[in-house]
C-alpha cells in the first residue's frame, strides 16, 4: 500500500486564515456538520479555483439531510479496532500528561471523528450511485436527538502550523502518520500528514503512546484490514444514502472530483482516521 493522496493535507488552505467567500463556506460548513474545526479535504478543495463553492452546493443537501447520522451508529459498529493492550491509566503519570491534557485530547479526537465519518459517509452518498430501495427517512425522534447532540461544541486548542511544532515533536507527528500507511521509513516526512496527528502534536508523548499501543495492529494487517472495510462500506452506505437525492448535480470541477474520489475510495486516507480515531476514542474512555 502506498500513500496516494492528490494533495498534501499540511500545505492546503489554512482555515485560520481564510478570508472572503471562503471564509463564509468554511462558516457554513463548522454549522452544518456542527463541528468546530474542518478538516483537510474541505481546505483542499479551497486550494483551487471555484473547486470548493461548486463542491458544497452540491453535496450540502446530503448533510443536512442528517442522514449519514442515521447510518453512522451501525456503520461504526463493524469498524471497531482494538485497542491497545495496556491501559491509557497506565502510562498518565510517566508520559507526563493532566487530566486537562486528557480531556483536550478527547475533544480534539471527537471532533475529527465527528467530521471525518460524515465526511466519508456523505461524499461517498455523492459519488455512488443510488441502490435499489425505498429512499431513507429520519423519524421525529432521531431529528429530536441529534439536534441535542450537536447543541454542545467546545473550542479546540488551535491547530498549530507547521513552522510552531519543533522538529523532534514534528517526527512524533510523522511516525503515528504511518499507521495504517504501509509505509515505515522516512517517517521525517512532511507531506500527507493527517490534520488529526499534527492536531495532536501539543502531547508528543501521547503521539508515542499512540504509536506503541497500535503498533501490533499495524503489524498484524489489522489496521489496513479494517480501513479497507470502512472504504467498502462507506460506498455501500453511501448508495443506500443516495436513494434520497437526486442524482444530476451541476457538474464540478474535474480536480475536485478526483479529489473526492480519492478521499473516499483510498483506505489510506479518510478511512484509516476513522478507523483509528474512533479506535483511539474508544481507548480513552477506558479512563475513570
Amino acid at each position: 500500500m502506498t500513500v496516494d493522496f492528490s494533495y498534501d493535507p499540511v500545505s492546503v488552505t489554512d482555515e485560520a486564515t481564510a478570508s472572503g467567500r471562503t471564509a463564509e463556506i468554511f462558516q457554513d460548513i463548522r454549522a452544518t456538520m456542527c463541528i468546530p474545526i474542518l478538516t483537510s479535504i474541505w481546505r483542499a478543495l479551497a486550494s483551487w479555483d471555484d473547486c470548493l463553492e461548486r463542491t458544497w452546493s452540491n453535496v450540502k443537501p446530503i448533510y443536512v439531510s442528517r442522514l449519514p447520522e442515521l447510518i453512522l451508529p451501525e456503520f461504526l459498529s463493524q469498524i471497531a479496532l482494538s485497542t491497545p493492550q495496556f491501559k491509557i491509566e497506565e502510562r498518565v503519570s510517566t508520559a507526563n500528561l493532566s487530566r486537562t491534557d486528557l480531556l483536550d485530547i478527547q475533544q480534539i479526537v471527537n471532533a475529527y471523528n465527528r467530521s471525518n465519518t460524515l465526511n466519508l459517509l456523505a461524499l461517498a452518498a455523492y459519488i455512488t450511485p443510488a441502490s435499489e430501495g425505498a429512499p431513507l427517512v429520519l423519524d421525529a425522534s432521531f431529528q429530536n436527538q441529534i439536534s441535542f447532540q450537536n447543541e454542545t461544541s467546545i473550542p479546540l486548542k488551535p491547530l498549530l502550523p507547521r513552522l510552531e511544532i519543533t522538529d523532534q515533536n514534528w517526527r512524533h507527528v510523522c511516525e503515528t502518520n504511518t499507521l495504517g500507511t504501509g509505509v515505515t521509513s522516512n517517517v521525517s516526512s512532511s507531506q500527507h500528514v493527517a490534520t488529526l496527528w499534527r492536531h495532536l502534536a501539543y502531547w508528543p508523548s501521547f503521539l508515542s503512546l499512540i504509536y506503541e499501543g497500535f503498533l501490533p495492529q499495524q503489524v498484524s494487517g489489522a489496521i489496513d484490514a479494517m480501513s479497507s472495510k470502512s472504504t467498502s462500506l462507506a460506498i455501500d452506505y453511501g448508495a443506500e444514502i443516495a436513494r434520497s437525492f437526486n442524482t444530476h448535480h451541476d457538474p464540478i470541477p474535474d480536480r475536485a472530483m478526483a479529489v473526492i474520489q480519492g478521499y473516499v475510495r483510498s483506505p489510506i486516507q479518510v478511512a484509516r482516521m476513522v478507523v483509528m480515531g474512533h479506535a483511539i476514542s474508544n481507548w480513552l474512555g477506558t479512563l475513570d
